[in-house]
């Protein structure tokens, strides 16, 4: 697996390292902090013989558990 380029980017409240490889995929991962995506994007750079698996957007439940405790009310 033969990485063509590595790239950077502020995504939101993360940040985020995109990998596109040789033959044209593109692989995008996310990390909470800015050093944790430059060292990441460091390894990446490197060409490792295997890439993790992309990384899954979490559902929040901020507002799911917010919602049960404003139909509970206080007892």
């Amino acid at each position: 697996m033969e990485i063509a380029r590595v790239a950077l980017r502020r995504r939101g409240k993360g940040w985020g390292v995109e990998v596109t490889l040789e033959g044209g995929g593109v692989r995008r991962y996310r990390y909470g902090s800015e050093a944790q995506a430059r060292y990441f994007a460091a390894v990446f750079e490197l060409g490792p013989s295997w890439l993790p698996p992309v990384s899954r957007r979490r559902r929040s439940r901020a507002g799911a558990s917010s919602a049960g405790r404003a139909a509970g009310g206080p007892a």
